[in-house]
């Protein structure tokens, strides 16, 4: 049998099923906490589909933290007026009521009026970046900041028990097999989980809400576009249901086409010159208008959540926990903040400075909100699968995308019990169970306090530092303590709630473990241990 084209090592601490973006979100967290992992994805390379085209506001600042965040910006950039949704009996006579461009023009939510005072409380914002362009940037990342990833790999089978995983690994060009170790499996290998359906993990959720084909083409409609940049056109005909996306508003567009097993029909319904037929009529674009079909993929609409996203040493993290419909733009980005939740209580209890109790937490934080962004894209979808404008400017809170949630666990050391609850921590203000609050540091507004979040506990004084200096030092864990300048110190103050004295303590993941007040000052040390689920 063949060699390996490059030996695979005999353990790893963790291993990651998946290269999308939850997997390669994955391994940039397990880097900057210097964890070593081996990352395998079956596909030869990152996803050549566009899929996901957005990422949010707590997912830019993840990216953010991990010094990425422009880049993917910047390869988004075409796509980044890609706002609104239209309707009508073409694409044509839709854009032609749209007023032309205009100075005034929106170009992305959180310029609204209504969400102003939302997007002032991140240092970032949504933005559009499809996922084929996505991808391959957080892989170079991955690359070049020294990770193991295997692309053409696949996990054949797996086993565990209380001292690790064992695993069958396939490289798929030449279909030699290895045999591996690892302390614990991360599974982010999409909807249909191989991993999922092998640990027979129960779901929730509404189920199927159609089936679709998905029609990626290029066709040149930049003029046509021009000025008057949509996201979404939407077609019901009583023979046509569809969807269509635009990619790069230009030339690069997918069609969702809505189709019927049920009455008995199949994909080989629809050959191409049916569909390219069907794609004139959606674009009202004349005959002679150049169009190129390059894939046709059938899907699944769903919503799914697991149960339980923890099974012993393995965990379920994106689309693997948690599947969706498209039009809460939640897909991807559950998935980012699902690993960069994980990441450091791997490290921390890998490294043998936490509990393995801590892991059980990643279960209590997370699986409420990937199920309630799944069961929200499900509630966004009308009784033909479309999306419905009303209820998505209903939701508009919820998809910005700020992380206005409050985690409740044993990571976090707050007053009284209950669940993870989602829509619940508006605004921001330094809660135990949410996000550490943002705020500028510079008058040029380039420096953010999330800025001081790189994977590590901080200790954040509301006035001087010096007494929670020493404290810290003592901690088997020590925080890093930040003072913030004096002249921020009042803002700071009322933003928190927070007197001269007093301090949070924030979490490896930029969550407030906890409220100190100046009591507290000599039992931070038990604090963290309690955390860390000692």
């Amino acid at each position: 049998m063949p060699d390996f084209p490059a030996p695979l090592p005999p353990h790893v601490p963790v291993l990651i099923v998946g290269g999308g973006f939850a997997g390669l979100t994955a391994a940039l967290c397990l880097q900057q906490q210097g964890l070593d992992y081996l990352l395998l994805e079956r596909h030869p390379s990152t996803s050549i589909l566009p899929k996901a085209r957005s990422l949010d506001v707590r997912s830019l600042e993840i990216f953010r933290e991990l010094g990425l965040a422009e880049a993917l910006r910047d390869a988004g950039r075409p796509l980044a007026p890609a706002w609104g949704i239209l309707r009508g009996a073409s694409l044509a006579e839709a854009l032609a009521t749209q007023p032309p461009a205009n100075p005034a023009r929106l170009t992305s939510p959180g310029q609204q009026a209504a969400f102003q005072a939302l997007a002032a409380q991140s240092p970032e914002t949504t933005i559009r970046c499809t996922q084929d362009l996505a991808e391959p940037v957080l892989r170079q990342a991955a690359e070049a900041r020294g990770g193991d990833l295997r692309f053409g790999y696949e996990l054949v089978r797996f086993a565990q028990d209380a001292s690790g995983v064992a695993a069958t690994v396939r490289h798929r060009a030449t279909g030699a097999e290895h045999q591996l170790t690892a302390d614990y499996l991360l599974a982010a290998d999409g909807a249909n989980s191989p991993v999922r359906r092998a640990l027979s993990v129960p779901t929730t959720g509404r189920g199927s809400l159609g089936h679709y084909l998905n029609v990626y083409f290029t066709a040149d409609l930049a003029e046509l576009v021009r000025g008057r940049e949509f996201s979404m056109f939407l077609l019901r005909e009583p023979d046509v249901t569809c969807f269509l996306l635009t990619i790069n508003n230009a030339d690069r567009w997918a069609l969702h086409l809505r189709y019927y097993p049920e009455l008995g029909q199949t994909p080989a319904d629809f050959p191409e010159p049916v569909l390219l037929t069907l794609l004139r009529r959606v674009l009202g674009t004349p005959p002679e208008q150049p169009l190129r079909i390059l894939s046709v993929l059938p899907w699944e609409m769903t919503v799914r959540s697991v149960e339980q996203e923890q099974v012993g040493r393995v965990f379920l993290a994106g689309d693997a926990a948690h599947t969706m419909t498209p039009y809460a733009g939640k897909g991807a980005a559950a998935g980012v903040q699902d690993v960069h939740n994980l990441a450091w209580k791997l490290a921390a209890v890998l490294r043998h400075q936490a509990s393995p109790v801590l892991l059980a937490t990643y279960q209590a934080e997370r699986q409420p909100i990937g199920q309630f962004y799944a069961d929200l894209s499900g509630d966004m979808a009308d009784a033909d699968g479309l999306i419905d404008p009303t209820k998505m400017q209903a939701h508009g809170p919820q998809l910005l995308g700020l992380p206005d949630y409050t985690y409740r666990s044993t990571a976090i050391l707050a007053a009284g019990g209950g669940p993870t609850t989602p829509a619940s921590a508006l605004p921001l203000a330094g809660q135990p169970g949410t996000r550490l609050p943002h705020l500028w540091l510079d008058e040029a507004h380039q420096v953010s306090t999330l800025d001081w979040c790189r994977g590590q506990w901080l200790l954040v004084a509301s006035g001087e530092a010096g007494p929670w200096l020493a404290t810290a030092a003592a901690a088997t864990l020590p925080p890093l303590v930040h003072e913030l300048p004096s002249t921020a110190r009042p803002a700071w103050q009322q933003l928190t709630g927070t007197q001269p004295g007093e301090a949070l303590l924030v979490r490896p993941d930029g969550f407030v473990a906890a409220r100190l007040g100046a009591g507290d000052v000599a039992g931070v040390p038990g604090l963290l241990r309690a955390a860390l689920g000692w």
